[in-house]
């Protein structure tokens, strides 16, 4: 059977080869998408290996302080629009005595119950949790850190209640997924109505990507990187899957809203 787009089930051509495996492109939601894991058998433990070499060499623990402010950075994306429409006004309020406590307690009382989606070592959800009280957790299957609000079973397998989470964001994950629909289908179930799902991946709107091609760093790894998207690729999913908005900002960032 001719493989078709895994977002809208169009025709889909060869764009890229890296490392001998192909990544095919949708001109009709202009997703790039390869079916290197979609090929193997299952359970792979070579992807496991893999994913567990890439974190150590990419994405390191990092340092509490760094991974604190970045979670920070995320709920502020979330949930503070001068954020999110303005964010260098929002840096430079922060110089201002009391502003940084006032958001943060604001904020605080929206998200009650977060899920860090993809959360590597989940340095900023400890982080969050021992600091602020917030009840964070964090799921990744890859994951070496050893914690009850760690969560180590695939997405899919973990069978959260429904509307089990205020907010959710997930950081340079989406791009490490083969089965996208499935994903954004389960983390809309498990969101609550209202909330919103944030999400940090490179798109193919990224100048580099059409100045760079086949050498652009997304590709370099990809048997981790097999879903790469763009804004109308984020608009489709979130079309099928139940979502009632999409909004970006820059090349990088997309908040869902529930």
């Amino acid at each position: 059977m001719d493989q078709v787009c895994k977002i809208c089930q169009g025709a889909i051509r060869p764009k890229h080869e890296v490392a001998g495996i192909a990544y095919l492109h949708c001109q009709s939601c202009n997703f790039l998408q390869n079916f290197y894991w979609d090929e193997q058998p299952q359970p792979d433990t070579e992807q496991t290996t893999i994913n567990n070499e890439a974190r150590t060499e990419h994405w390191p623990a990092g340092d509490a302080d760094h991974m604190h402010e970045k979670g920070w950075g995320m709920l502020e994306l979330m949930y503070w629009p001068l954020m999110w429409q303005v964010r260098k006004a929002n840096v430079q309020l922060r110089q201002v005595p009391g502003y940084e406590s006032l958001v943060h307690s604001l904020i605080r009382r929206k998200a009650n119950r977060i899920l860090d989606f993809g959360c590597g070592h989940g340095i900023s959800v400890l982080e969050l949790r021992s600091r602020d009280g917030i009840d964070a957790i964090g799921l990744d299957p890859y994951s070496p850190t050893k914690s009850p609000h760690i969560i180590t079973t695939p997405l899919l397998e973990t069978a959260f209640p429904s509307a089990s989470f205020d907010g959710i964001f997930s950081i340079e994950t989406l791009e490490h997924i083969e089965n996208p629909l499935e994903v954004f289908t389960e983390l809309r179930r498990i969101l609550k109505p209202g909330g919103v799902l944030l999400v940090q991946t490179h798109r193919l709107e990224e100048r580099d990507y059409a100045e760079q091609g086949d050498s652009w760093f997304y590709l370099r790894d990809p048997k981790t990187h097999v879903s790469i998207y763009s804004e109308p690729a984020m608009r489709r999913i979130a079309q099928k899957t139940g979502w009632k908005s999409v909004q970006f900002k820059g090349v990088k960032f997309a908040k869902f809203a529930a």
